[in-house]
């Protein structure tokens, strides 16, 4: 959206003048229609609802519009908020259902299960990632996309607790729903191939692991997905690749893989500025190498930026394998 489109829908707020505001789903993304001419659009073609909602709203808000017929867009993504009434005069739905999704338990839930991830209550969060998809479940169709993306936060939650079994099959429907919805090549598919690897990693079967480390590699390579900016989905599949040619001695294909990550994880920002896990990991790992190729003297600045993270990291366990 262009600078100008946002003063100029401001101005009219301001001064007003604006009578209707729709939310239109197209098969390109969300548009945001005001007063039936003036319209600003996210491009970013992509199926599933949930960045494509915030998006716009967070438009709708910079651009001084705080509701929508009846729609608080102040309320919107605040945990146990209620459900948003279906909107059948304001939204415009095209294929997938947006306009009455937006809102719905499962959003919220969604989010809330980030939420606990991230403080590593596990446990918590794959109660709440059951009552996501469940939820879904009741008011979707099974091959929705959607479904797809609540398996795949399910399993990630499986994976941080060791049920590695329980993982590897919400792992396989997401892959598969993903693959039938979105088609071989979209972003959820590669993060679904990735995930699926670390859990057979986990369990000892490892005969496939390379292949679709590689195949994940290449979709999130050659199909980026428009909502992950830093390339972090490439890191950690860079990361997880090399970390299994480490393990087989095969240090000349590890070696590149390890170099393109750190360029990566050189430049994430998260959180605050925290780092990703995955650079520790990827930093033990090269340092690891170059100690079985006897070049000792580039190993040691690595192992000291590791335990330079690993201090401000406290004494949580490096991840295996965190899923994407």
């Amino acid at each position: 959206m262009k600078p100008m489109q946002i003063e100029g829908a401001r101005a009219l707020a301001s001064a007003g003048a604006i009578k209707n505001v729709k939310l239109i789903a197209s098969q390109d993304g969300l548009y945001v229609e005001i007063n039936d001419t003036f319209t600003v659009a996210n491009r970013v073609r992509q199926t599933r609802f949930f960045a494509k909602a915030d998006t716009c709203f967070s438009w709708l808000r910079e651009m001084g519009i705080t509701h929508v017929d009846d729609v608080d867009l102040s309320q919107w993504g605040i945990e146990k908020k209620p459900t948003i009434p279906v909107l059948a005069n304001v939204l415009a739905i095209w294929k997938f259902g947006v306009a009455t999704a937006i809102g719905e338990e499962w959003v919220w839930r969604t989010q809330k299960v980030e939420a606990l991830s991230q403080k590593g209550k596990h446990v918590e969060a794959l109660k709440e990632a059951e009552k996501a998809l469940q939820a879904a479940e009741e008011s979707l169709k099974p091959d929705h996309p959607d479904i797809a993306e609540l398996l795949n936060n399910l399993a990630i939650q499986h994976y941080a607790l060791g049920q590695f079994k329980e993982a590897q099959a919400l792992y396989q429907r997401a892959l598969s729903n993903a693959e039938k919805a979105l088609g071989k090549n979209d972003p959820l598919v590669g993060a679904c191939l990735n995930n699926l690897a670390e859990v057979f990693e986990a369990l000892g079967e490892s005969e496939s692991v390379e292949s679709m480390y590689q195949r994940a590699l290449d979709i999130c390579e050659k199909h980026p997905d428009p909502n992950i900016t830093d390339q972090s989905n490439v890191g950690t599949i860079l990361t997880n690749l090399a970390s299994l040619y480490l393990r087989q001695s095969n240090y000349a294909k590890a070696e590149p893989l390890f170099t393109r990550a750190l360029e990566i994880w050189k430049h994430f920002s998260g959180w605050l500025g925290a780092k990703h896990p995955n650079e520790e990991r990827c930093l033990v790992g090269l340092a690891e190498l170059y100690r079985k190729t006897d070049r000792e003297k580039k190993a040691v600045p690595l192992e000291k930026r590791a335990a330079t993270i690993k201090s401000k990291r406290g004494s949580a366990k490096i991840p295996g394998g965190s899923g994407i």
